[in-house]
């Protein structure tokens, strides 16, 4: 197995996810629907826990409309950054209400940029951005998240609850970086 150095465990993990979820939930406490747009594939295990949290404390208000996007595949490139959607994405917001992007990571913020102007340009209201990791030492575009779990500063590959080394180690239950071995 690769030398994975853990960053964060499952229970400081979880504990992240419930705060964020209560702070969304306050401050769209009185908008009777809000789109979540859990990106996947890295996404869907943060987006699956957030929602289900969000889902046990305003029932029938959240609609969940799935991006699929990737700026990695099996190798980084992430300006150009693909985003996949069903042929009738745009029928299953209702116009003027708020949306949340959720993703595990915001690195670069190219992929959530696009993602963020494609969604405002749908719903005509706020998009905001939900990310368990905030990688802040590759953005290469101004861009928030409103809502996060964890800042990191390193430029570390991070793999576990969703970040994925080539495919592998996206299920971990904690969070951790791959450490690079030096060649001398």
């Amino acid at each position: 197995m690769k030398n994975v150095k853990i960053l964060w465990e499952n229970d400081a993990i979880e504990k992240k996810i419930r705060e964020m979820a209560k702070n969304i939930n306050i401050k769209w406490e009185n908008e009777p629907v809000v789109n979540l747009i859990p990106v996947i594939t890295g996404g869907m295990i943060f987006s699956t826990k957030l929602i289900m949290e969000l889902e046990k404390l305003s029932p029938e208000k959240w609609v969940v409309n799935p991006v699929i996007a990737s700026a990695y595949e099996y190798s980084y490139n992430p300006n150009k950054p693909e985003v996949v959607r069903v042929s009738d994405y745009e029928n299953k917001f209702k116009d003027g209400t708020p949306s949340i992007i959720i993703d595990d990571l915001l690195d670069t913020g190219i992929t959530l940029s696009i993602i963020k102007n494609m969604i405002r340009t749908i719903t005509n209201d706020n998009v905001e951005v939900a990310v368990l990791v905030d990688k802040v030492a590759k953005r290469k575009i101004e861009i928030e998240p409103e809502y996060h779990g964890f800042i990191i500063k390193n430029d570390y590959w991070l793999v576990g609850y969703g970040m994925d080394d080539k495919g592998l180690l996206r299920g971990m239950d904690r969070i951790g970086y791959i450490e690079q071995i030096k060649m001398l």
